[in-house]
């Protein structure tokens, strides 16, 4: 496994949790269900756009020579991914103006979306970890359960 940046780390956790600080207090009353990601690589730029296109914060990444600029779309895609799944259990997305499911992507300068980063859904089983484990067993107690 590809190791994450560290110095990219904390650049990208700051602009998630403050892009979500600035939909929240410019939107009152309404729900945020995506939040999207450009990176400009001509000025090394990473904006924060909400699911209506509207821009909430913007990074400049050249000022602060983290990578070498031929590396650094795929190294925002990979780092993002593991600070929006932390994000994610530090419960920064349990706010009540995000409507789920809720994802996070990397669009191109269209709106197209290149790569879903995290898709966060209450309702949704999540396939991590050992999916079968403890399975038998819960199955058996409501078969168990249903026939009684």
């Amino acid at each position: 496994m590809k190791a994450i940046n560290k110095s990219l780390e904390p650049v990208l956790k700051s602009a998630v949790l403050e892009s979500l600080k600035n939909y929240d207090l410019t939107n009152e009353g309404n729900f945020l269900g995506d939040l999207y990601l450009y990176y400009d690589g001509e000025n090394q730029t990473l904006t924060f756009f909400d699911d209506v296109e509207k821009e909430l914060v913007t990074v400049n990444l050249n000022d602060e020579d983290i990578i070498p600029e031929t590396e650094l779309q795929r190294e925002i895609k990979h780092t993002a991914k593991f600070v929006l799944k932390e994000l994610e259990k530090e419960k920064a997305f349990d706010t009540g103006f995000i409507c789920k499911p809720f994802t996070v992507s990397m669009v191109d300068s269209d709106f197209i979306v290149e790569e879903e980063l995290i898709f966060i859904d209450d309702d949704t089983l999540k396939l991590e970890g050992n999916l079968w484990s403890g399975l038998d067993k819960e199955l058996d107690d409501f078969l168990k359960n249903l026939m009684q």
